[in-house]
This record gives structure tokens, C-alpha cells and sequence, in this order.
């Protein structure tokens, strides 16, 4: 059982250890952290909210729930090219969980702090009768005007992708039963990438400091939603082409299997990869690590898919959305 009078105890033993590696933590001892950015820097700052059964499954190894929590986070970092300072983590644990638990989460977001060079800054721990929930916020630095925004997209620009697309849905098919038929290393590939997302905060950087003009944001909810947000930040419309979406042998194994799957592939969510829009010379300045899958146009709003017959279809606006699942 947590406590709610044991909280500073819990942060000292669990996480106070993870916040001594920065100066800026003030080793938890303070209300607040100090932070500056570098010289010729701006920051960056982003939240994100993970709830119990809704964003993570409970009965997942905590330690991969601590890391999911804190890639989501970094992911949008690496969508507005920029690079972690630290995060301050606010956890509002279920009241039946064990410290055991709890100590394997802090385990997990401790190797990741060590992983992606992203200290704990500090945050607030509570007990809650309902589900456990997590909020992160998570700093970043990019340089001075050269953040990526959803709002530079224009007709004409090509559209490209990072890694590969529905293994993430996928993976919860898999984790729930839902999807069978896959050999064991297929399954187990689809379930890492959903519990373990790859924040691309490398080919984010690359592209703020290619000083070309870059439209990108990272894909939470699923292509077909979320591409609408640059569509409607930048005033255009979209069209992309299924051949050249990239996928995961396993995923590709899946869809070959039953090609129903393409919608969560399209719209299932929790990818976390990054969606990039540029002229084609900025698009060549970032190599083999993006693949391009369609083009911005002028119709805007209007979101279209070639299919393997060549023929255009309006792609259905199928993102997760919280409030209508």
C-alpha cells in the first residue's frame, strides 16, 4: 500500500537517487528546479498525461510503463527538432500497488534519464483511489528560430516519414489477444514497439540544424488523424501513396495475413515516429533516415490515399481521439 505520509520518504529512496546526476535538480531537496538554457537557445516545453488502461496496460512491467511515459514525452521533443534538458514527473499512484512496484518504475525511468542524457528535475508523487496516472513535462533546448512547426508545410512539399508505421497498434492487438496467427518473433517485435516507443530525437535535431523549412510533428494517434493537424496549422491538404507507406516485416506479415489490419496501420496510434514535410531538397538533406510517402497539396484539409490500384480514396479521419473512444 502507498502511504500519502510516506511520500517524501518514497521520493528519497526511489528517485531522489535518479536527480543527483544534475545540479539543476537541487538534489529534490527544494520546491523547484533551476534550469537555463545554453547560450543561443531557446526552450522548449511539453506535457503529456498516461492514465492507467487508457495509455499503458496495468498489468505491464512498470519498468516499461516509467519508459513510455518518459519517450512519449521526448518524442515531442524530437517533433520541434529540439533536446532534452530534464522532466519533472508528477505520479499519482493507485493505492493498492506495492512499493516493489513502484521501485521497479523508478528503476525503469532511471535508465532512460541515463539513456537519452535527461535528468529528473523533481515533480510530485500522490496516492489516489482511483487509477494510477502519470504527467511529465519535459524541457527541451533548440536553437534561437529554429524550432519545427506544424505550420510551414506548402503545396508541392513532399511528405516523409521516420522508422516504420503500425507496429505500435499492432503491438496492443497482440498484447490483448487480439491479433494471432504470427510466429513468436513477430509478436514480440510488434509488443516491444508498443511498449517501448523510439523517441527520434536524432533525425529531429537534423533537421533543425539543416536550416531548410521543415513542417513535422510526431505520430501519437495515428497517420490518418494526426496528419490533419499539419493540414489545418498550415492551411493544406495531403495525399499519400499505400505502397510506399513503410512497414515492419512483422507488420507486413500481419497485413498479408488480413489486410483489414491496414486501418489500424493507418489509424491505430501509438507510433511515435515523425511525420516531416519539406521541399524535396531539404527532404534529400536528411538521408536514408526518412522514407517519403506522399505530397502536400492546395486543397486544404482534404486528406487522400492511392491504393494498390492507383486509384484515389478520401483517407477516413480514423485517429485515436480520447473523446470518442
Amino acid at each position: 500500500m502507498v502511504a500519502r505520509s510516506g511520500e517524501f520518504d518514497l521520493i528519497a529512496r526511489h528517485f531522489a537517487p535518479i536527480a543527483q546526476k544534475s545540479k539543476a535538480a537541487l538534489s529534490l531537496l527544494d520546491d523547484a528546479a533551476l534550469l537555463s538554457p545554453p547560450d543561443g537557445h531557446e526552450i522548449v516545453v511539453t506535457v503529456d498525461a498516461l492514465v492507467a488502461d487508457v495509455h499503458f496496460r496495468s498489468q505491464d512491467d512498470p519498468a516499461d510503463i516509467a519508459r513510455k511515459v518518459m519517450r512519449v514525452n521526448l518524442s515531442d521533443l524530437a517533433a520541434m527538432g529540439a533536446y532534452p534538458l530534464g522532466v519533472l514527473l508528477t505520479a499519482g499512484y493507485n493505492r493498492d500497488l506495492s512499493e516493489d512496484w513502484i521501485a521497479s518504475f523508478a528503476n525503469g525511468l532511471g535508465q532512460d534519464c541515463a539513456t537519452y542524457d535527461t535528468p529528473l528535475l523533481g515533480g510530485d508523487t500522490v496516492g489516489t483511489p482511483g487509477p494510477t496516472f502519470f504527467s511529465l513535462t519535459a524541457f527541451g533546448a533548440v536553437p534561437i528560430g529554429r524550432a519545427i512547426r506544424r505550420d510551414a508545410a506548402k503545396p508541392g512539399d513532399l511528405i516523409a516519414v521516420t522508422g516504420t508505421l503500425g507496429d505500435g497498434a499492432l503491438g496492443l492487438k497482440v498484447l490483448q489477444g487480439d491479433l494471432i496467427g504470427l510466429d513468436v518473433a513477430d509478436s514480440a517485435y510488434l509488443s516491444s514497439r508498443y511498449l517501448l516507443p523510439q523517441p527520434r530525437l536524432t533525425i529531429g535535431r537534423k533537421c533543425a540544424d539543416a536550416y531548410g523549412r521543415y513542417a513535422a510533428m510526431d505520430i501519437s494517434d495515428g497517420l490518418a488523424g494526426d496528419c490533419r493537424k499539419i493540414c489545418l496549422a498550415s492551411g493544406v491538404g495531403m495525399v499519400f501513396d499505400k505502397d510506399l507507406i513503410p512497414l515492419s516485416k512483422a507488420a507486413m506479415n500481419a497485413v498479408n495475413t488480413d489486410p483489414a489490419l491496414w486501418a489500424s496501420v493507418l489509424g491505430g496510434g501509438d507510433d511515435y515516429e515523425l511525420l516531416i514535410c519539406a521541399d524535396q531538397a531539404d527532404i534529400k538533406t536528411l538521408g536514408n533516415d526518412v522514407t517519403v510517402i506522399g505530397k502536400v497539396t492546395d486543397q486544404p484539409g482534404q486528406v487522400d490515399l492511392i491504393g494498390a490500384d492507383k486509384k484515389i480514396v478520401e483517407l477516413a479521419n480514423d485517429g485515436f481521439d480520447h473523446f470518442k473512444a
